[in-house]
Formats: structure tokens, sequence, C-alpha cells
């Protein structure tokens, strides 16, 4: 399961992206929104969640971030190789630094295409 902010155009355009890939239907995605509403959801403060994806394995272990990506893409057949890639020793550590600049600046990069309350962010 991916929790992702829908009132996010980026995060929108990221699970539009990944649907497109995951050609064997095994990701469901959720809006971090109504995933906050549900009964015995696992507990995160909401400023987190908008901060980075967030994917929960079937054994309820919790990824974010760069790591997620890297989980979603060995599930994906047309970008399983660039999945298997980011998990050679040293990536995480180019791959975390830009996920972060990426995410933390999204209300900066995508605001033209952000609509109601959505990329308002602030750190």
């Amino acid at each position: 399961m991916v929790l992702y902010d829908s009132g996010c155009s980026l995060c929108i355009r990221t699970k539009e992206m990944m649907k497109k890939l995951d050609w064997l239907d095994r990701v469901r995605w959720i809006p971090l929104e109504d995933y906050e509403q549900k009964p015995g959801a696992l507990g995160f403060r909401p400023e987190n969640l908008r901060k980075e994806i967030h994917v929960i394995t079937d054994e309820e272990k919790v990824v974010k971030g760069f790591y997620a990506i890297r989980k979603l893409f060995l599930l994906f057949p047309p970008v399983f190789f660039i999945g298997a890639l980011l998990y050679l020793p040293f990536v995480p550590a180019a791959g975390v630094p830009i996920y972060k600049i990426i995410a933390k600046n999204r209300h900066r990069f995508f605001r033209k295409k952000c609509t109601g309350n959505s990329c308002t962010l602030n750190d």
C-alpha cells in the first residue's frame, strides 16, 4: 500500500506514472487524507506523511522517501533493473539527499500546477 498526498501535483503525477509501470497491479494507492481517517491506521504525524511518500508493506513495515521509491521499482517490471541498482552500496548516500531536496521543494517546483491548499508545505 502506498500513501500519497492527493492534493500535491507532484504526488499525483508520481502515482499516475508508477501505475503505468505496475503491469502486475501489485500496488494499492491510498490518499493519505483517507488513510488518516481509517480506524486502526498506523500512527503517523500528518506533517510527516506530507513530507515524503510512505509504503506500508503487507507485514506493516513502513518504508519512506527514497527507500519507498526503491522498493516500488522492484515491483514494476519495466524499472526492476533500476530498482535493483538502487540497492547497490553507496547509492542511498546520493539518493536520499536528492529525494529530500525534491520533496522539500516541491511547492517551489510545482506551484503553478497546484490547486487549493496543495503544495503549501512549510518546513
